[in-house]
């Protein structure tokens, strides 16, 4: 059905997205090109892969643009698909001298931002008839302590934009009406600092969002993931549950189980992605509580759990090649099929390496009790056609191989944070991971 001869470039090599997309193209003869400013990013070690380069990180935007543009021009201009925030932003920053050594599946600028700028995503969601938590966005520091000191409760502190911002921080929890989560504010906004070209462009996205914590969000995230063709007329999506997350308040999904889609959400994202002319790969992230469902974020990239969703039946990485391509028309038929499509297969998710490592080190330190780490050793010890590995394969050992070294280099550089993921210390900003 596709002609899969053309070659794609695919960044950030150590998120795992990436490297389920690059396993999946690479397997239907697509060369596979794969960047990373961290030769141990697992992706890069795919057999897979045919190129792996070493590339600039995207926060040195103009050398990361001169470098793909080379790749670009050697390479007989590559389809080309975002990871990651920073990546996603540059692109479309760039999308008008990339497009002459490269070939896109994604929208404009202006579509992009009301993703990527939580502020504008909070006013599209409503638009399109969807709940989200209770936002504020204050203009200056002393409007944004109007709101903390006149809300009680938990309350999150958490950036415009996680694009090119120096921490990736997903924000700090804080309570309302206290004195030192004012404090916390104005510290958060300190610490947490985006590239300053970016914050020249984008002033207004200096300043912190506040918005009502809800502790369901350390449970229990609904996520609806998927594609949508560039018409808007054809969606596919699964559903699962991010039911384990590092740190465990507010962080990366490590575990997840399949779940049942909710008609009347997928359709109210669908809705929503046309009023802003989004298409391409989706994922987004729901608290559900007392018969409500609090939409927190839109992803428009690729995404952690992707290769759980390509194993149910979602081709996610061959539609947006395959649209990059211009082959618009076998795009909407593969997308319609993979809608109607048995969604059936593996239940769940997880890196079972790094679930290993956290449970024994939780056990030792005491933060996890003997009854739930019994129930998270069925995790790591159930059937492996049941649970879908972030990186392990058989068939492809060097991933996880390169994983464990990443990991383990990241636990020598920052105790400190690892000791936070493990749940030994409370943690204050938490950050994104692959």
């Amino acid at each position: 059905m596709f002609n899969n001869k053309h070659p794609a470039l695919l960044c950030d090599g150590g998120y795992y997205g990436t490297l389920a997309a690059a396993r999946m193209l690479g397997r239907n003869g697509v060369p596979v090109l794969v960047a990373d400013s961290n030769m141990l990013a697992p992706a890069l070690w795919s057999c897979r892969v045919a190129r792996r380069f070493r590339c600039p990180p995207a926060v040195e935007t103009e050398r990361f643009v001169n470098w793909a543009r080379t790749v670009g021009r050697r390479h007989g201009q590559p389809v080309i698909y975002p990871t990651s925030d920073d990546v996603s932003l540059v692109l479309a920053l760039h999308r008008r001298e990339l497009e002459r050594d490269f070939r896109f599946y994604q929208p404009d600028l202006d579509t992009l931002l009301d993703l990527l700028d939580k502020s504008r995503l909070a006013q599209v969601v409503r638009a399109a008839g969807l709940d989200m938590p209770d936002t504020w966005v204050p203009g200056n520091l002393r409007l944004a302590e109007e709101v903390i000191r006149n809300h009680t409760g938990p309350l999150l502190i958490k950036p415009r934009t996680q694009s090119l911002l120096n921490t990736h921080s997903k924000g700090t929890i804080v309570l309302g009406g206290r004195e030192d989560s004012v404090r916390a504010y104005a510290d958060f906004s300190r610490r947490n600092v985006l590239a300053p070209w970016v914050a020249a462009r984008f002033p207004d996205w200096t300043l912190p969002m506040i918005q009502r914590y809800h502790p369901e969000a350390a449970n229990r995230v609904y996520s609806i993931a998927g594609f949508i063709d560039r018409g808007g007329r054809n969606i596919a999506v699964r559903a699962a549950e991010k039911v384990l997350q590092l740190p465990s308040r507010l962080g990366t999904g490590l575990c997840f189980q399949s779940a049942q889609v909710d008609a009347g959400l997928a359709l109210g994202l669908q809705r929503l992605l046309q009023r802003i002319g989004y298409f391409g790969v989706f994922e987004a992230e729901f608290i559900r509580l007392q018969g409500r469902s609090l939409l927190i974020d839109i992803n428009g990239r690729l995404y952690n759990q992707l290769a759980f969703d390509v194993a149910r039946g979602l081709p996610l990485p061959t539609l947006f090649y395959e649209g990059a391509l211009g082959n618009d028309e076998a795009v909407a038929a593969a997308t319609a099929a993979a809608a109607g499509a048995d969604s059936t297969g593996p239940q769940a998710f997880c890196n079972r390496s790094r679930l290993a490592v956290l449970l024994g080190l939780r056990r030792i330190l005491g933060t996890m009790p003997r009854q739930e780490a019994g129930r998270w050793r069925k995790w790591h010890e159930a059937d492996p056609d049941s649970v879908i590995d972030a990186v392990a394969d058989r068939g492809d050992p060097w991933p996880r191989r390169s994983d464990l070294l990443l990991q383990l280099h990241s636990y020598l550089r920052h105790p400190r944070a690892f000791l936070r993921n493990t749940g030994y210390e409370q943690p204050q900003d938490q950050g994104a991971g692959p």
